[in-house]
């Protein structure tokens, strides 16, 4: 972790990796407010409470600052930039590392020094050990919302050109950055990995 954040600081001008993640996580957590409430008839999930993020009330900058700590760690496990990570490597990777007992703060896994987020994180992540869990359950949640959305994506250039590629297709999280509202060019290692996916823009990846 500590590594990968020094590599990205050198090749995005000083910036901490936690920064690009937020805006990400913003926009998750603001599609999931605006979807439809669930069916009163239908079984209760797996939250609850007012705002449906978890089974102690999580407010939404909890979860916000917890999906973009799991984007943050996932971008450091899997090498990837931001855009190529599949929705289910961010989906287990914040509470895999706090069910192996990897210390939030410590040195496998350091605090984002430096950002305006510090006070936050060591709220959340070092101050109380299982309400860090349960947070992280509510971003398993909410990844695993993102998936079916996905499914419905017309992006059948792109899928064929992966399985042609890799021989495996699965959810990315550009493919589900105009769902999420995001405008910007999408960073990515190979853009020809994305053609035509519906209202995307991507470019390559520093």
């Amino acid at each position: 972790m500590r590594e990968h954040t020094e590599r990205y600081a050198a090749a995005h001008g000083g910036e901490h990796p936690l920064t690009e993640c937020m805006p990400w996580a913003e926009a998750i957590v603001s599609w999931l407010e605006a979807q439809p409430e669930a069916d009163p008839h239908d079984p209760p999930p797996m939250w609850h409470g007012p705002n449906r993020f978890g089974p102690r009330v999580v407010s939404a900058d909890e979860l916000t600052l917890a999906i973009a700590e799991a984007l943050r760690l996932a971008t450091a496990v899997w090498g990837e930039p931001l855009g190529d990570l599949g929705l289910h490597s961010v989906q287990n990777v914040l509470r895999d590392w706090l069910r192996w007992d990897v210390v939030p703060g410590a040195g496998q896994w350091p605090a984002p020094d430096g950002t305006p987020y510090i006070a936050q994180w060591e709220a959340l992540f070092t101050a109380d050990a299982e309400r860090a869990k349960e947070v992280a359950s509510c971003v398993n949640w909410a990844i695993e919302e993102l998936e079916g959305p996905w499914r419905d994506i017309q992006m059948s250039t792109a899928w064929f050109h992966r399985l042609r590629t890799y021989k495996i297709v699965y959810a990315r999280l550009a493919d589900v950055a105009p769902l999420l509202g995001l405008t910007m060019p999408i960073r990515v290692r190979e853009p020809a990995d994305y053609i035509n996916v519906p209202d995307l823009i991507v470019e390559q990846a520093a």
